[in-house]
């Protein structure tokens, strides 16, 4: 499949890839929260922490519907909140380059989440934010007549759940299909790169998969395109 060659710098490709890693961490995660919300209500208090933790985050919570509010608002690194925000970031500064709809649904979430600061936050909240990240990665997800731009949003939404399966559920098997993704993204922007291959149970390992594949695409990007201004 052919994508448009229109020459991307390499600060423009990495706010796009980083725009499709912060979606997709805000999707992933936001559905942790409502998962593990149900376990604290009645299977087990302390998930909430648990799965924190495998984030390298420390998390008190008061009650279920706490853990949702420190979950969405928490002044620990990452929140949801600050994870739209950095998305946002990266879109405003390619914003010629995305589809209007999705830009226009990001804002939206960014805006009722700063909205709804001092208000209660609800499981019910958090689905509707989900089903908006999900829109947003949808409209980049299809492969058919996609430009540069939209591959380099699909590549960081890709490495960012594989990414982030293997740190929250540690399941090699739950990626291992995503190899083949991530590779052939990464040959179709960058000609010369050559895929891959991971047969390990390391998990270490995985991630530093994932290293060399953003530091040969992303860093290296240009150098397979025709030299032209954006």
């Amino acid at each position: 499949m052919m994508i448009n060659t229109i020459a991307i710098s390499v600060n423009t490709a990495q706010r796009l890839y980083w725009f499709g890693r912060y979606v997709q961490r805000a999707e992933t995660m936001l559905k942790a929260l409502v998962n593990s919300y149900d376990y604290i209500i009645d299977r087990d208090f302390e998930d909430g922490r648990i799965l924190y933790t495998k984030l390298g985050v420390d998390i008190e919570y008061e009650n279920a519907l706490d853990f949702l509010k420190q979950g969405v608002y928490g002044t620990y690194g990452g929140s949801i909140q600050e994870i739209i925000s950095w998305a946002r970031e990266n879109a405003i500064e390619t914003r010629h380059l995305l589809d209007e709809r999705g830009f226009a649904t990001l804002n939206k979430i960014h805006n009722q989440l700063v909205s709804g600061r001092n208000h209660p936050v609800s499981p019910s909240y958090l689905e509707e934010i989900i089903d908006d990240c999900s829109l947003i990665l949808g409209i980049f997800s299809t492969e058919l007549d996609r430009t540069r731009a939209y591959q380099l949003i699909r590549f960081g939404q890709q490495i960012e759940r594989f990414d982030l399966i293997l740190r929250l559920y540690g399941e090699i098997e739950m990626v291992t299909a995503d190899i083949d993704v991530i590779n052939n993204i990464a040959r179709q922007l960058n000609r010369n790169y050559r895929s891959i291959n991971v047969t390990t149970a390391d998990i270490g390992k995985f991630l530093i998969f994932l290293n060399s594949v953003v530091d040969r695409v992303i860093v290296k990007e240009t150098c397979s395109m025709q030299s032209q201004k954006e």
